[in-house]
C-alpha cells in the first residue's frame, strides 16, 4: 500500500512518514547506502566570506522518475537522531518508509526498521499522521517534558484522487492538530491531545469520517516553540472570517479554501503547564490573515522563532498563484508578537537593512541561531525576478537577520545552492529540507532533495538527496 505524506506532516514532525511495506530489491540496493561525498563547493556573495558550504550526495535516485524523501534530525536534548526515508514518485505522495536512530550523532546507526501503515486504513478513509511514536520537538524546562506538534488529514477514498481534486477545488479530506508530550526524551510518546479553536467534537478513533469532526477545528499545524517566560506556542493555519467585494472575484486555493467566507489565516495556541492536571492549558491567539487579492493561498507553514528581546517573529509562505506576477509579486511576510503570541502586528513583507525588497515564491523557510555567535539566520529561496506562485524555488541562501529592525542584512547573504544550467533542468526546487544544528561540531546540517534537477513533468521525481554542511567562518 502507498502512503500519502502532506508538506504539514514534513514540516512539523520533520518527515514524519507514515507506515508502509518493503518489497523487492531496488529500494534497499539504491536508498540505504551511506553518503556519498562529491565536490565541495563554496558560493560567497561578499569579499567576507560568512559561511563555507560543502554539498554531498547522501542518498542517489534509486531508478529514473523516482526520488527519496529524506528526514534527519535529532530527538531530544542529547545526540539521539532519527533517520527517515521513503520513495516519492508524485505530488504529496510516498512509498515503503523506512527509519533508523543513531544514538551517538550518526557515528552509528541502528538497522532499518520497517514503518507498518496497516492500521491507517478504516473503511474508505486513510490517515496520513496522527499519533505515532516518531519525530520530536522542544524540551520544556517547566513541565519537564519534550512537546512536539502532531498533523493528521483523514481522506476519503483514495488518496491520489483527493489529492489530484484539491487544486479543482474538491476538497476530500480534513486537516487537524494535535500534540503529544515524552516524559522520556522521546524515547516513548503518551496520547495525542487534539488542539481547538470552536466547538467541536474531539476525534473519534472508531469514527474517524464523523461529520461534524470533520469540518470543525480544520487546521494545518506549524511549528512548537518554548519561550523564555515558561509558555508554549503551536502555530496553525485556521479559517477566518473574510469577505470583502474585491476579493470575491479572487481565486481560493488551498488552504484558502478550508471553509466559504474564509482565508486561511494563522494563530498561536499558547500552552502554560497545569502540574494539577499533569498536561497543558491553551489558549487562543487572535488571528492574522491577508486578503486573497495578496495572498490566494492565505498564511500558511508558518514558522515562529524568539528574538533576543523576548519579542516572537513569524515568517509566513504566501502565495501569488493566480494573480500577476508583476503587479502582486510574491514575497516573504512576518509579522511580530510583543505580549508572547496573544496579539500579532501588522503583516508586512520583510526587506533587506538596504530597505530593498526581493522575490520569493511559495516555499518553506526556516530559521535557525548560531550557538557560535548567537546570531539569528534565515534560509529559503530568494529570486532575482517575478516569482509565479511556486517557483522558481533555487537558489536557496542563507542570510542574518537584523532583530532589531526585522530585516535581512544583505552583506550576509550566502548562496547554499542553486540552479546549474549546465546540469540542473528549470523545473529544480531547492526547497522542503530538514535542518539543526550539529550538538557538537556546531556546524549546520540540511538535508534536502533536489527535485526536479532532471526535469519537469514526471522526470521531476528523479532526484538525489544532499547533505549541505554550514561552517561558520571566524569574523575578525
Amino acid at each position: 500500500m502507498k502512503k500519502l505524506t502532506t508538506r504539514r506532516s514534513f514540516l512539523t514532525t520533520n518527515f514524519q512518514i507514515g507506515l508502509g511495506t518493503v518489497t523487492g530489491s531496488i529500494f534497499f540496493q539504491g536508498v540505504l547506502n551511506d553518503a556519498v561525498p562529491i565536490n565541495n563547493i563554496t558560493l560567497p556573495l561578499q569579499k567576507k566570506q560568512i559561511w563555507s558550504v560543502r554539498k554531498e550526495l547522501y542518498v542517489p535516485s534509486p531508478e529514473p522518475r523516482v526520488g527519496i524523501s529524506l528526514s534527519v534530525n535529532y530527538v531530544g536534548k542529547g545526540l539521539k537522531r532519527e533517520e527517515i526515508r521513503a520513495i516519492i514518485r508524485s505530488s504529496d505522495w510516498t512509498e515503503k518508509p523506512h527509519r533508523r536512530i543513531s544514538p551517538d550523532n550518526g557515528r552509528s546507526w541502528s538497522d532499518w526498521e520497517i514503518i507498518d501503515e496497516k492500521t491507517m486504513v478504516q473503511g474508505d478513509c486513510t490517515m496520513e499522521g496522527g499519533e505515532n511514536q516518531r519525530g520530536t520537538g522542544p524540551f520544556d524546562p517547566v513541565s519537564k517534558r519534550v512537546i512536539k506538534p502532531v498533523f493528521q488529514r483523514i481522506i476519503k477514498g483514495k488518496p491520489e484522487v483527493a489529492m489530484s481534486e484539491i487544486w479543482k477545488g474538491n476538497r476530500l479530506f480534513c486537516d487537524h492538530g494535535f500534540y503529544q508530550l515524552s516524559s522520556d526524551d522521546g524515547l516513548s510518546w503518551g496520547k495525542a491531545y487534539m488542539l481547538k479553536y470552536e466547538e467541536g467534537p474531539d476525534f473519534d478513533p472508531d469514527n474517524w469520517a464523523e461529520e461534524k469532526f470533520y469540518r470543525t477545528n480544520e487546521m494545518y499545524i506549524g511549528n512548537a516553540l518554548v519561550l523564555k517566560n515558561g509558555s508554549v506556542i503551536i502555530t496553525a493555519t485556521v479559517p477566518v472570517p473574510f469577505m470583502d467585494e474585491e476579493d470575491k472575484n479572487i481565486p481560493s486555493v488551498f488552504p484558502n479554501n478550508y471553509r466559504e467566507g474564509c482565508v486561511g489565516g494563522a494563530v498561536c495556541f499558547i500552552g502554560h503547564w497545569n502540574k494539577i492536571l499533569q498536561n497543558y492549558d491553551w489558549k487562543v491567539s487572535k488571528p492574522l490573515f491577508l486578503p486573497r487579492r495578496i495572498s490566494t493561498r492565505g498564511l500558511n507553514e508558518l514558522h515562529i522563532t524568539e528574538l533576543t528581546d523576548g519579542r516572537l517573529l513569524m515568517i509566513i509562505r504566501g502565495s501569488n498563484t493566480g494573480l500577476d506576477p508583476v503587479s502582486c509579486p510574491g514575497r516573504k511576510w512576518y509579522s511580530v508578537s510583543e505580549d508572547g503570541g496573544c496579539t500579532w502586528n501588522e503583516i508586512k513583507d520583510i526587506r533587506y537593512d538596504t530597505g530593498e525588497q526581493f522575490y520569493s515564491p511559495a516555499s518553506i523557510s526556516s530559521t535557525i541561531r548560531s550557538s557560535l555567535n548567537g546570531k539569528l539566520y534565515w534560509i529559503g529561496n530568494i529570486s532575482d525576478h517575478p516569482v509565479d506562485g511556486n517557483s522558481p524555488r533555487y537558489p536557496l541562501y542563507i542570510v542574518e537577520i537584523d532583530e532589531e529592525q526585522i530585516c535581512f542584512r544583505k552583506k550576509t547573504l550566502t548562496i547554499i545552492d542553486d540552479r546549474d544550467p549546465a546540469y540542473d533542468s528549470e523545473s529544480l526546487q531547492l526547497s522542503n529540507f530538514s535542518i539543526f544544528e550539529n550538538r557538537e561540531t556546531k556546524e549546520i546540517e540540511i538535508y534536502l532533495t533536489r527535485l526536479g534537477e532532471q526535469g519537469g513533468g514526471a522526470d521531476i521525481w528523479t532526484a538525489n538527496a544532499y547533505k549541505y554542511t554550514l561552517r561558520l567562518q571566524t569574523e575578525k
